[in-house]
């Protein structure tokens, strides 16, 4: 099925972040959401949660450069451009 022009929905689509069970990435991602500080080790959750999301099988012209990019978060204003990136892909793991 193809999303408004983009990439295709892969059939394995990953978990969403507000079903994890570790107790790690909900915390992270909201406090990206609300735009509070965020620790070194939430950014790692949130790029391993990326990660976890660009693994599945997606199609695009967008998507190898994701792939690359997911592995160069550092800050949450490389989060956010990150989701910008997928979001023009319509892939929305938030």
């Amino acid at each position: 099925m193809t999303l408004g022009g983009k990439g295709d929905l892969p059939d394995n689509i990953p978990g969403y972040w507000m079903n994890e069970t570790s107790g790690v990435l909900v915390p992270a991602v909201q406090a990206y959401l609300n735009n509070q500080p965020m620790t070194d080790r939430q950014i790692a959750a949130m790029r391993a949660y990326f990660r976890q999301w660009m693994n599945a099988d997606w199609k695009g012209p967008m998507i190898d450069p994701l792939r690359t990019k997911v592995n160069e978060i550092a800050t949450r204003e490389d989060i956010t451009a990150w989701l910008d990136m997928a979001l023009s892909e319509n892939i929305d793991p938030i």
